[in-house]
């Protein structure tokens, strides 16, 4: 057995800083309708300044905060995102582009939205997607709806995604918000919670 975090290809204090922000991919039947790419109406809280700043505990390091900006719009629905902590010595850049039901995390604008899922919008209870992260399959499965989490941030209605790579043995949590994004993130080896947000 295999022991697994959710992972990204960079660095390894980067990665566990970002393993939230899976990479993956989903089947043909759940791509959005030509010409939705681009419009935001469906995650409100893409908006260029907004932040997220989270506590994180890890088993590899130090407890530390961690904070996410929308710093830049590129074109419509599609954002430059830092990534920031005192863990790493300078932010991390991703590309946020709201396509449809779903957001893509990117490393550039040339990349495929299609293959790069890592959100959906209200997906039902059994939802589920599967995607490489560190050229493993993972899986994402909605389990359940409309739970309160509370945190320093607030309180917050999410809905409860399960994430797993294949052949390892954790399986991680995450709650995510509608209206807020990433609330909370629950995982074998790293764990961390929204403490504030500045919208």
């Amino acid at each position: 057995m295999r022991f697994k975090n959710t992972i990204i290809g960079m660095p390894f204090l980067a990665i566990i800083l970002i393993s939230s922000l899976n990479l993956s991919c989903i089947s043909d039947d759940n791509e959005p309708e030509e010409g939705v790419c681009g419009e935001n109406d469906n995650f409100p809280y893409m908006k260029e300044g907004n932040q997220w700043t989270y506590q994180l505990e890890s088993f590899f390091m130090a407890d530390a905060e961690m904070i996410v900006t929308i710093a830049e719009p590129l074109e419509p629905g599609m954002f430059k995102v830092s990534i920031n902590s005192d863990l790493i010595s300078e932010p991390i850049e991703n590309i946020w582009y709201s396509c449809g039901d779903n957001i893509s995390q990117m490393n550039s604008a040339t990349d495929d939205p299609l293959n790069n899922i890592f959100r959906k919008n209200d997906p039902a209870i059994g939802t589920i997607w599967e995607g490489n992260n560190n050229n493993d399959v993972g899986r994402y499965e909605v389990i359940d709806k409309n739970v309160n989490v509370t945190t320093d941030a607030g309180s917050f209605v999410c809905d409860k995604i399960i994430f797993h790579i294949e052949d390892a043995i954790n399986v991680d949590t995450i709650y995510e918000s509608s209206s807020y994004g990433t609330i909370k993130y629950d995982g074998l080896f790293l764990n961390y919670e929204l403490s504030q947000k500045n919208f």
